[in-house]
């Protein structure tokens, strides 16, 4: 099995991030490494394909195999030439034995990124679509990075993560949103973020501002409500980039949309972290609370409010509505601001 040095790179960054060790062999890894230099002769004569490199991950424990294919496409690689490159891998004509075996799939298209994975010996047909989808999404100044998860084709979704590549410049990911929410429409049903900055494998927990679907603010609640799922609206957008653009205390606002079953209006979490490895007092609090709750108690709109100090007691407030019994330790400061917002 042979590797390119920008492939090298990429592989040990991701055992770095996600704390893995370098792999180990398995008692068939010379087979198993010839294989995957077949796996790489045929993907690198495909159109648009740059690199491949693959390898078996033995995985000493369960003593199972776990194939990955790393391939770096042509900056203007087209949808058909995403989409055969994972036809290709589901197609590979390995032994029998190796049905069943996990398979992962990365490919990289300018600043975007896709990954699928399977039961090795299945269809893929769906992945290959998805592929093809993702590269027409992806466009020349935005990150896109889409996940299609699910080993067995019955489990199978869909995630589309759209970066800014900075925090303080997060217009250049609401303008790629707005423009698959116009061009792509029916993608509203999959999964989606909006972030500051990549979300990578999703280790990384209040380290970026971020637009999502889902609850935030409550452990006795599902992630994902049983409502229809949507994209996020404009003004919901627009609510996102001015927690960003004009703030009097540096922080992190993770803002979550969701439209709760059999009620009218939406609902959002609203949460705010002070930068990692920092805390936000109480005064801060309350400074970042007289600015917000005015923007926020709108008409229509119902928000879990939350302000993260890093150290103490949380600041919440819930606008608009009456909050169900709190699991939280609330902070005094924010009691004056339930009083005033809340509708019990």
């Amino acid at each position: 099995m042979r590797f390119t040095v920008p492939t090298v790179i990429l592989m040990m960054a991701a055992v770095l991030l996600t704390g893995c060790s370098i792999p180990t062999r398995g008692p068939d890894q010379a087979e198993r490494d010839n294989w995957s230099r077949v796996i790489e002769f045929a993907l690198r004569a495909l159109p648009g394909v740059l690199d491949a490199s693959h390898l078996f991950d033995y995985e000493g424990k369960s003593r199972t195999y776990h194939s990955r294919l790393f391939v770096r496409l042509e900056d203007g690689a087209t949808p058909d030439e995403a989409a055969s490159v994972v036809r290709a891998m589901g197609a590979q004509q390995l032994p029998p034995r190796y049905q069943g075996d996990q398979t992962e799939v990365h490919l990289d298209r300018m600043t975007d990124s896709y990954y699928a994975n399977w039961r090795f010996g299945r269809d893929v047909s769906r992945e290959a679509n998805s592929a093809h989808t993702w590269a027409r999404v992806s466009a020349p100044g935005t990150q896109v990075h889409w996940s299609s998860r699910g080993i067995d084709v019955d489990q199978m979704s869909n995630a589309i993560g759209v970066g800014a590549g900075s925090q303080a410049e997060p217009h250049r990911a609401i303008a790629a949103m707005r423009r698959i929410i116009q061009d792509f429409p029916e993608l509203a049903s999959n999964d989606w973020t909006v972030a500051t900055l990549d979300e990578g494998d999703g280790s990384a927990i209040n380290d970026h501002s971020r637009l999502e679907p889902g609850w935030l603010n409550s452990d006795r609640r599902p992630l994902f409500p049983s409502s229809r799922p949507r994209f996020p609206s404009t003004s919901e957008l627009e609510m996102w980039e001015w927690f960003l653009t004009d703030q009097p205390t540096p922080f992190f606002v993770e803002i979550s949309v969701y439209d709760p079953p059999g009620k009218a209006g939406r609902t959002l979490d609203v949460a705010i972290y002070p930068p990692v490895g920092q805390q936000l007092t109480a005064a801060q609090a309350t400074q970042l609370a007289e600015k917000h709750l005015p923007y926020l108690a709108q008409p229509g709109a119902v928000v879990d409010y939350t302000i993260q100090t890093r150290n103490g007691p949380t600041f919440a407030v819930f606008i608009g509505g009456c909050p169900q019994p709190s699991w939280r330790d609330v902070s005094p400061e924010s009691q004056p601001y339930a009083s005033q917002y809340e509708r019990c």
